[in-house]
């Protein structure tokens, strides 16, 4: 079962200007994408670099205040 195969129950809304907008636009089309299928995929590949960075301890991705 692929991503476009399961129920939905969550948005993300992302503000960007018109200009990004038509540059995430051609981006995904040149996939063969929607925005949100491109925007997902990248969003979770990004993820999955920065958990595989966090592992070998280059980068801290710990978002709680430090006090």
């Amino acid at each position: 079962m692929g991503w476009g195969d399961t129920m939905k129950d969550a948005t993300i809304m992302l503000r960007v200007t018109t200009e990004q907008k038509l540059a995430i636009k051609r981006m995904a089309r040149k996939q063969g994408m929607t925005i949100t299928e491109f925007m997902l995929f990248n969003m979770m590949k990004s993820i999955s670099k920065s958990e595989l960075s966090e592992i070998n301890g280059e980068i801290d991705l710990n978002l709680e205040s430090k006090r």
